[in-house]
């Protein structure tokens, strides 16, 4: 119950929907969209922060199954299957987070999550910074962070 009562989450707010602050909440990847809508779009949830200065941990809102679908699946050529918009995309996320706030230059993303319950976390953890990547992964494969 303490936990509840002190531990904050700042979300940051820049990037805008469908990519970022908007994740599916009713198919096989709703935890994604359930965490994104629970934090970042309730005025009641007790984890959210309401500044910056007083969280423990940010959030990065990314949805990783809508950046699959709007960024990565509408491809015309061979060469669109390359992950490579993924990665900047992200990378590109997290520079503006950067250059505007001090917290994750701070930490060097050590207090910095975001979530998927998607196969593409393993890739993900491959060039992101992060040192917490909360993973969901949904039926047999299940490797949480």
């Amino acid at each position: 119950m303490e936990m509840v009562k002190r531990f904050k989450v700042w979300v940051y707010e820049e990037g805008e929907q469908p990519l970022v602050h908007y994740g599916p909440v009713n198919d096989i990847y709703a935890i994604e969209g359930q965490f994104i809508d629970e934090i970042d779009n309730s005025k009641r949830s007790p984890f959210k922060a309401r500044n910056p200065d007083e969280a423990h941990a940010f959030f990065l809102p990314l949805s990783v199954v809508n950046v699959v679908h709007y960024v990565y699946k509408p491809y015309m050529s061979q060469n669109d299957y390359s992950r490579d918009r993924l990665q900047r995309l992200v990378e590109d996320y997290i520079g503006v987070v950067a250059d505007k706030y001090p917290y994750w230059n701070r930490s060097n993303g050590a207090d910095h999550f975001l979530l998927s319950c998607h196969d593409w976390v393993p890739f993900l953890k491959l060039f992101l910074s992060l040192h917490l990547l909360i993973a969901v992964f949904v039926g047999k494969k299940n490797k949480s962070l």
